[in-house]
């Protein structure tokens, strides 16, 4: 028998290698296009760098295209309305009678408020003008009062020393003559700075004379007869009231 020949396994040749895509001839077009699209983004944005060349327009060509039908699109008709769509919406009326009426009222309550201002404002204005008034009126009699106690009295102190002895009787004219001469020294204009009690029996006021005669400021009669009807009706006589302005340094 004969052997059948030894059977060797042999590895296969490789294969020539190949040429990778972008080597192949069939790549060259496409690269060859990217290349040029490359320069020309580049060229465009240097010039636009350097800005726009002398007459060019502000926009490009492919600006105004692109922005043309936009504005062509938000352009509405010159006979064009709008109405809205809740007009006859039944909330709309009610709504609005209620904002009127609260507009209204607002105004209404300012001009209340306005008012009650003015008439604060006229009343302290009145009642300034009132306690300004009383101040003139009241400078005014302090400046006849003032007036009056300048005059003199054309009446002898003798005389008017009698008179109040026929009035209040021999045996008390001493004690009513050393009384009158200590409060006043007989004097009918005298008054005390302190006090403001005037005239010869220095009554306080003054104005409570004018019960004996309106001529209190300027005749010492009319001071003598109010005096002694005080002093009688007060200390029952003239040294009752000596009496007591020994003892208490008034009457």
């Amino acid at each position: 028998m004969t052997a059948s020949p030894k059977r060797h396994r042999h590895r296969a040749e490789p294969a020539p290698r190949r040429l990778p895509a972008w080597c192949r001839s069939r790549a060259v077009a496409p690269l060859l296009s990217v290349g040029i699209v490359t320069v020309a983004v580049l060229t465009s944005a240097s010039a636009s760098s350097r800005g726009p060349a002398a007459g060019a327009e502000p926009h490009d060509v492919l600006s105004a295209a692109r922005l043309s039908p936009v504005a062509g699109a938000v352009t509405a008709p010159a006979d064009a309305s709008w109405t809205a769509p809740d007009a006859e919406a039944s909330w709309l009326a009610p709504a609005i009678r209620a904002e009127v009426d609260r507009i209204a009222a607002e105004k209404a309550e300012a001009e209340r408020l306005a008012a009650e201002a003015a008439a604060a404002a006229a009343a302290q204005a009145e009642h300034e003008a009132a306690v300004a008034k009383a101040a003139r009126d009241k400078a005014a009699r302090r400046g006849s009062a003032g007036s009056a106690q300048v005059l003199p009295s054309r009446t002898p102190v003798g005389e008017v020393k009698q008179y109040a002895a026929s009035l209040v009787g021999a045996d008390q004219f001493g004690c009513l003559e050393a009384l009158w001469q200590r409060e006043s020294g007989w004097n009918p204009t005298a008054k005390n700075r302190s006090s403001g009690a005037y005239g010869i029996p220095q009554a306080l006021p003054g104005t409570k004379m004018a019960s004996a005669g309106a001529d209190w400021q300027t005749n010492p009669m009319t001071q003598v007869r109010w005096g002694v009807s005080y002093i009688h009706g007060r200390y029952g006589s003239p040294c009752g009231a000596w009496a007591h302005s020994e003892s208490h340094g008034w009457y």
